[in-house]
């Protein structure tokens, strides 16, 4: 076999490897618009959705085509700041330089505190049966209201649920509060939520009992008390994950703490106490006798 038949061979050979590895095109890779040099995928344009919270992700999905022209814009704002050299500047280097510290910082901070913090089942445990008088829940109470502008308006109301007629139905068609639509329906309150003459009125009555016409500086209120819990305690599933939270902090300050001394200690810190003092303001002496 010739040199030329061997070399032919081998090319041939090469094409199939490279042609045969090739990557799949894939819908990622999708040009959804070409700006100057750059261009956005449709892989850039959902990776840029996903990393959104949540509330404006949701407004995104309903409005793509807006949110990519806020892309394009962002590229084009871009180019022309490169093209002006505005990366250059000495106070966008600053600036750039000042953010790249806060989040390597952050990340730091994130490996060597944040990630270390565990709180074992044990100590959530024990946080509970230690602080039981502090985990018991307050008094609640829940209402209903239907609130009117005048005094009038509330005696006509109040004839009406006295007659027999439904509480939930005058509110949505009666009540000038947001409670209307849930029937008047106000949810569950403690004891200093409310304004103090609605609240008064509100405890004083028994479960489904009705006020009399109650004056406030939102209007005149007929209230029914609609249930009432009384205090107790939390039960430890419900109060299991604020007590994780709190010992997760106070783990979190103490390792903050103890992250700095080290670092303190690994590289050293000398504070000129007598540079820093000349900088504050000096203290003015009281006047003899006073």
């Amino acid at each position: 076999m010739n040199r030329e038949r061997v070399a032919i061979i081998i090319s041939a050979v090469a094409l199939t490897m490279v042609f045969g590895c090739a990557k799949e095109p894939s819908p990622d890779d999708i040009v959804l618009a070409k700006i100057s040099n750059s261009t956005i995928t449709l892989g850039e344009f959902k990776s840029r959705i996903e990393k959104l919270p949540s509330y404006y992700r949701d407004m995104v999905e309903k409005n793509k085509k807006r949110y990519l022209e806020e892309m394009i814009a962002e590229k084009l704002f871009y180019e022309e700041a490169l093209r002006r050299g505005l990366n250059n500047d000495k106070e966008v280097v600053g600036v750039i330089n000042e953010a790249k510290k806060k989040i390597v910082i952050a990340k730091l901070i994130k490996i060597d505190v944040e990630d270390k913090i565990k709180v074992s089942e044990d100590e959530i445990a024990a946080f509970y049966e230690a602080n039981k008088d502090k985990l018991k829940t307050p008094k609640m109470w829940r209402a209903s209201q239907i609130l009117v502008p005048t005094e009038r308006e509330a005696r006509d109301v109040l004839q009406k649920l006295n007659s027999g007629d439904n509480f939930e139905d005058i509110a949505r068609e009666q009540s000038k509060d947001a409670t209307a639509t849930r029937g008047g329906d106000i949810g569950y309150f403690r004891a200093g939520q409310l304004v103090p003459e609605f609240e008064k009125a509100a405890i004083d009555l028994d479960v489904g009992q009705l006020s009399d016409v109650v004056r406030t500086k939102f209007g005149y209120h007929i209230i029914k008390l609609t249930d009432k819990k009384a205090s107790g305690m939390q039960a430890y599933e419900n109060a299991k994950p604020m007590i994780e939270n709190e010992l997760k902090k106070k783990k979190k300050a103490e390792m903050f703490y103890e992250f700095i001394m080290s670092l303190k200690k690994k590289y050293g810190v000398d504070i000129n106490t007598e540079a820093f003092s000349s900088m504050m303001p000096e203290s003015k002496e009281e006047p003899a006798g006073v």
